[in-house]
């Protein structure tokens, strides 16, 4: 399998699901509920969204958020008032003949568009607890998908060091049989079982890393045991490099920046309500009066407004827009951080590329032609045992820093996906997801 396998017309979103989808067909899709089932990358995703509690609460804050704009946009409530007058008094007014009693209902009437306002900030609020979760998904799948990449690596690693280790224990078998018929010294026997318990040492080494990431994952996945022995995937799946250009355009989608922008828009609308507030509230009245003595009735209407002569909401109306000038210094501060860290992951995919396609062009098949040829000649003598180990660590430290770079890779590939919004593969094609499976 070449080292990067280009597919047409790919985007940023499917570089890791290009490298984390299946790798055999027998894949169950029972995933990390079966013991001894193999993880998928899309498996993975969908246990992190169902059992993450940073998750869970998002739901019953945007509900609360809607709630407080449907109330937010309700009419003030009429006032209903009965006043009795002129009784138990002194005079005339001894007895209860001489009462008035008044039935009036009283109504507030908001101006300055002060319902409509508020409503409107309500709103924003909602949007601004909407744009917070997704913040919040995106950093928490971004999270499942590194601890899902660095277990797919120490799995690869693992792969790497028992072939190693099956390797060394291979050349410990020949180097006894040249012994046994006298063609080697007794030395190179301890030397090449030192050898091969260092390299046990690394498998072990390899096995406790490999278990330690699949229980960093299923703790990411929000599950308290990892109920699966493998993950699916093949970290040299990878296309080739983002068009940065692409990535500027696709800045705007980032979900830093449309938090930034939410909490922009949700201070505007604070901004309209306070200036709205200036305009003070007329109040309505309108009722009947019984005069008991001579048995008449009488309309009764009233209009009463406060006189803003002191207090014109001025000091919430500055404070308002001076919280409005920071938000928007934020959103900008924001823009230049996501460009900032886009580019410096961007950079790191390309360095990773680089160098996984320098070891795959050069050096691993030069490290693999030096082993075939020394282990050759130490077949006819013409080398000593120091020579083969020597080329078998070559070998191997290349074939490490290859695992590096593609871990590396996915990783930036990661960071990018986490900056643009672009983690979530359950909404990518299943063809294209089948696309991938079948090669």
């Amino acid at each position: 399998m070449p080292l990067f396998c280009p597919f047409r017309g790919a985007f940023l979103g499917t570089l890791l699901l290009s490298a984390l989808v299946l790798v055999s067909p027998a894949y169950s899709k029972a995933g990390a509920n079966e013991s001894g089932a193999t993880l998928s990358f899309q498996d993975a995703l969908a246990q992190t969204l169902m059992h993450n509690s940073e998750l869970a609460v998002f739901s019953e804050e945007i509900r609360a958020r809607e709630a407080e704009a449907l109330q937010a946009g309700l009419r003030p409530n009429p006032l209903l008032s009965f006043e009795v007058e002129n009784f138990l008094g002194s005079g005339g007014f001894s007895g209860i003949n001489a009462t008035e009693t008044t039935v009036t209902l009283r109504q507030a009437i908001e101006l300055g568009k002060k319902r409509s306002r508020r409503h409107e900030l309500a709103e924003a609020e909602t949007m601004l607890a909407q744009s917070d979760y997704l913040l919040t998904r995106t950093e928490v799948l971004a999270r499942t998908a590194d601890a899902f990449i660095t277990a797919l690596a120490a799995q690869e690693r693992m792969q790497l060091v028992e072939e190693t280790t099956g390797l060394a224990k291979q050349v410990l078998v020949h180097v006894e049989e040249r012994i046994a018929a006298g063609k080697a010294a007794a030395t190179e026997s301890i030397r090449a079982r030192i050898h091969w318990r260092e390299l046990e040492i690394d498998r072990n080494r390899a096995r406790r890393d490999l278990v330690a990431a699949q229980r960093a994952l299923a703790a990411r996945m929000g599950l308290e045991i990892a109920g699966f022995e493998s993950v699916a995937g093949n970290l040299s799946r990878a296309t080739d490099l983002p068009d940065p250009a692409e990535l500027e355009r696709s800045i705007g989608k980032s979900p830093q920046i449309a938090r930034r922008v939410a909490e922009t828009e949700r201070r505007r609308r604070a901004v309209d309500l306070e200036s709205a507030r200036r305009f003070p509230d007329l109040e309505v009245s309108l009722g009947s009066r019984y005069l008991r003595e001579s048995d008449d009735t009488a309309m009764v209407a009233g209009i009463s407004v406060p006189l803003p002569l002191f207090n014109s909401n001025q000091g919430a109306n500055a404070a308002a827009r001076s919280r409005l000038s920071q938000a928007q210094a934020e959103e900008r501060s924001a823009s230049v951080q996501v460009k900032a860290a886009l580019n410096a992951a961007w950079h790191e995919m390309a360095a990773a590329h680089a160098e996984a396609a320098a070891l795959a062009s050069d050096i691993l098949p030069a490290a693999l032609q030096a082993l075939e040829a020394v282990d050759y000649g130490y077949r006819a003598g013409k080398f000593g045992l120091l020579d083969v180990l020597d080329a078998q660590r070559t070998l191997v430290e290349a074939q490490k820093r290859q695992l590096e770079a593609h871990a590396a890779y996915f990783r930036a590939a990661n960071e990018l996906s986490r900056l643009l919004g672009r983690e979530l593969p359950a909404i990518w094609p299943s063809a294209l997801i089948s696309a991938f499976e079948k090669d």
